[in-house]
């Protein structure tokens, strides 16, 4: 039989194994493999609590090869009411050990499910030692149950004082591996709902960015599925793992948070001139009339009235297309600055110019809706960004989210704002990240500054900026390909 007294060393790798893993069921079968080995088991079963029921998790029976439930897999066992008159129940229920040499001359517990596996595998259970997987002063996570511990001539004999000391430890350790887990879950989960209000505060103060980090966070989680499709079939050299998946995911829905800052009637400006329209067409047609009155009390005559008159009508006319069209004309960017050298001189030597420096400035956007002065006041919201991220405590899972997100208008060739790196700066997620924001920002259906741009025409400006060393040619092309037959 196996002296547990020799295996100290095995004894102290596993427990070093228990208090690093970090996923749930290596954890398991790490817990699992371990009792039945220092205990000589030939078979061992996981219990978990759930919801007031034992659910199993893995089952394990060497002589008979069963394997069940490993890495994750699920099993087909009922779950076990703790409240049942079941050994799992009872010792789950009290936190108590059994160790029954004989199940068969057990008398006090319901047995039945044992009998019907003995018979179904032509197998005989004899020796049996359930233990509840418990931190102390805490309520059960769940119950270890190992069956026949086996002498090395392969006789079944009852399990040890010994073996149920070390099975007590071991699950023990378990419990507090398996609860440090779910704390960390528990922050994960407490982190991600916190990123996901941030998201829905930000995507809310503006009606042009209801949808665009939620769909920039999913385009880049398909993007990542493709990129390591094509790695699996050899079509692409680099491989993105699950942690940097997260990672791109989680800066995918921060990118944007500097936009909490950035101010409304800038963010929302839909048209040139934004809000100061209605107060331009006040204003000229303010100039109309006392013009008008001059002309009827003689400070005008009626030619010079009248020329006047039709130019200021003929602009009052163009300036609501001017203030919504894409683009600006030559022809009209000379009559805005026509109009913008004009004054009306009112009686008392006050003058009013028919466009002032900001109206002037907001007409003369070429394309757009933004002034320079309001386009920087715009991408200052990465800088913001960066501020507010660098204010969050990440832990090693996340260490690359603040840059990733920092860094999402920078080019390759060095003409990003705000930091200008360049392509040795930049790695493949804050590329992906990049590109992605670009293409639901060509493509989006409410952005204030034009109307839904055709797939193949955002697919074209992609691929110009890639060729202008802007952005990665490659993963231009991947995407694209994607997108392509997403849209199919």
């Amino acid at each position: 039989m196996l002296k547990i007294t020799d295996d100290i060393n095995d004894i102290l790798e596993l427990g070093y194994s228990l208090s690093t893993e970090r996923f749930y069921f290596k954890l398991f079968d790490l817990i699992l493999d371990g009792c039945m080995k220092f205990t000589n088991a030939d078979g061992g079963s996981l219990y978990i609590e759930d919801d007031g029921r034992l659910r199993q998790l893995t089952s394990v029976n060497r002589s008979l090869g069963l394997y069940r439930g490993r890495g994750g897999e699920p099993t087909d066992e009922v779950a076990i009411d703790i409240k049942s008159h079941n050994l799992l129940a009872y010792t789950a229920s009290h936190q108590v050990n059994l160790n029954i040499p004989d199940i068969y001359q057990e008398k006090e517990f319901e047995i039945l499910s044992i009998k019907e596996f003995d018979v179904v595998h032509n197998y005989r259970t004899k020796s049996l030692l359930t233990v509840p997987i418990f931190e102390p002063g805490k309520s059960v996570i769940g119950v270890m149950q190992l069956t026949n511990c086996t002498e090395d001539d392969g006789s079944v004999i009852p399990f040890s004082e010994p073996h149920v000391k070390m099975v007590n430890s071991l699950t023990a350790q378990m419990a507090m591996a398996l609860t440090n887990m779910m704390l960390i879950q528990d922050l994960e989960e407490l982190l991600l709902s916190f990123v996901a209000s941030l998201t829905t505060a930000i995507d809310a103060r503006t009606p042009y960015n209801a949808n665009h980090t939620v769909h920039v966070a999913a385009y880049c989680r398909e993007i990542v599925d493709h990129i390591n499709a094509l790695h699996t079939r050899g079509e692409y050299d680099k491989y993105i793992d699950k942690n940097e998946s997260e990672q791109l995911y989680m800066a995918a829905m921060l990118h944007d948070i500097g936009k909490m800052i950035t101010p409304r009637e800038v963010m929302n400006k839909s048209t040139r001139l934004g809000d100061r329209l209605e107060g331009l067409m006040n204003k000229l047609e303010k100039i109309s009339l006392m013009m008008k009155i001059d002309m009827l009390e003689g400070r005008m005559d009626n030619a010079e009235w009248a020329m006047a008159d039709l130019r200021l009508s003929n602009f009052r006319a163009e300036v609501p297309g001017m203030n919504i069209r894409e683009r600006i004309t030559e022809s009209e960017l000379r009559r805005i600055k026509d109009m913008a050298s004009r004054t009306y001189v009112m009686k008392d030597g006050t003058e009013i110019p028919y466009l002032d420096e900001q109206e002037l400035k907001a007409l003369s956007i070429t394309r757009g809706t933004l002034t320079d002065e309001e386009r920087e006041i715009v991408q200052q919201h990465v800088v913001f960004t960066d501020k507010m991220l660098d204010k969050i405590r990440f832990n090693e899972k996340y260490d690359k989210v603040q840059e990733i997100a920092s860094s999402h208008h920078e080019y390759l060739d060095g003409s990003g704002y705000p930091n200008h790196k360049k392509a040795d700066e930049l790695g493949i997620l804050t590329r992906i990240l990049t590109i992605i924001d670009i293409y639901d920002s060509l493509t989006s259906e409410d952005r204030p500054y034009k109307g839904t741009m055709p797939l193949h025409k955002a697919l074209e400006i992609l691929d110009s900026m890639a060729k202008s060393g802007k952005l990665d040619t490659e993963l231009v092309r991947i995407i694209s390909d994607y997108m392509k037959k997403r849209a199919r």
